[in-house]
């Protein structure tokens, strides 16, 4: 189920950038063998421009201020926004209030569009590299129009998206990525990429981290501590207190986890995946064809189960070597 390791692993990250995109974010930056091309930002659980500070922040904070950021599309395909993303879980600004704590970052993003600089670096790393898709897949669908070409020259595409037992975190049966564009996720599950590999809401809920790790590790006197209780405290409260969660729920950096470290997956069937667009109950469901009722080719692995210490270890990683704050 797994791939080979490789001596450098490229990423291209594209994210909405709420508390998990964070961690997850963190994760990327300080492992040992990635090497992050562009992070591209999308709405979802902040608008746009917030989401290019939240992402500015983590950069200086890692002190990997030479990574370009790309801004991407302020709205869905089709519909309009989902009302209020997550802030009533991360927090007005997404990342729990964090942004209060630190001075205004220097880093801006670039003046190119997100959907155009994914064609670009496509093109000059193509076979090369890895996407990691952590919002809503909207950048995605319209790389797709500019590029139909685009798709093969993705080695790996990994999402944190959908609710494949229709156990839905925003609607009965639809998970917010999915449902925050519908339309943006059909056209990218049926683009035809070559590996697509799904971090499911279900696998997140089977995965929480124990929250005595977490509250272990905010208390370690390191950079990467403060960056991670600053960013998670405000949803690890709403998580314990609203949803009485047995740990931190983290899907983005389990997502992460299956990007940097595929050995760590233990079972991903390879199955049809469709997502519905239509219906008042049934918008933005990803219906996984786990019998072969459709006669449609497999086209996801669907990650159902993974070592989860093997993949927070990453996230532990990240607290430890954190840089210096500027």
């Amino acid at each position: 189920m797994s791939e080979p390791a490789i001596a450098e692993l490229s990423l291209i990250i594209d994210t909405d950038a709420g508390v998990d995109d964070a961690l997850a974010l963190m994760m990327a930056l300080a492992h040992p063998r990635a090497r992050v091309l562009a992070i591209t930002t999308v709405h979802g659980n902040v608008a746009v421009d917030q989401v290019v500070r939240n992402v500015a922040l983590v950069l200086e904070q890692m002190g990997r201020e030479e990574i370009p950021i790309f801004p991407g599309a302020a709205r869905p395909l089709v519909a309009p926004p989902l009302e209020g993303g997550s802030t009533a879980i991360m927090g007005e600004d997404g990342l729990g209030g964090a942004t209060q704590a630190y001075p205004a970052p220097r880093l801006a993003a670039a003046s190119e569009p997100a959907a155009l600089a994914l064609v670009r670096l496509a093109r000059a790393h193509p076979g090369r590299f890895t996407l990691v898709a952590l919002g809503p897949l909207t950048n995605l669908a319209l790389a797709l129009r500019l590029d139909p070409g685009f798709p093969a020259r993705v080695a790996r595409l990994v999402v944190m998206g959908g609710a494949v037992e229709a156990r839905g975190n925003t609607s009965p049966v639809a998970e917010f990525n999915i449902l925050a564009d519908p339309e943006a996720a059909a056209v990218v599950f049926e683009a035809g990429f070559p590996q697509v590999w799904l971090l499911p809401w279900e696998t997140t809920l089977a995965y929480p981290l124990a929250w005595e790790t977490y509250t272990s590790w905010g208390r370690r006197d390191t950079p990467g501590a403060r960056l991670l209780t600053r960013i998670g405290d405000h949803t690890a409260q709403v998580l314990q207190d609203r949803f009485h969660t047995p740990g931190y729920l983290l899907p983005d950096p389990l997502a992460m986890a299956v990007a940097l470290d595929p050995d760590g997956v233990r079972d991903a069937p390879h199955v049809a995946l469709r997502v519905e667009t239509q219906g008042h109950w049934g918008r933005g469901l990803t219906a996984v064809d786990w019998q072969g009722h459709s006669g449609l080719s497999p086209n996801v692995h669907v990650v159902r189960d993974l070592d989860p210490d093997r993949a927070f270890q990453w996230l532990g990683r990240a607290v430890e070597d954190v840089h210096e704050e500027a």
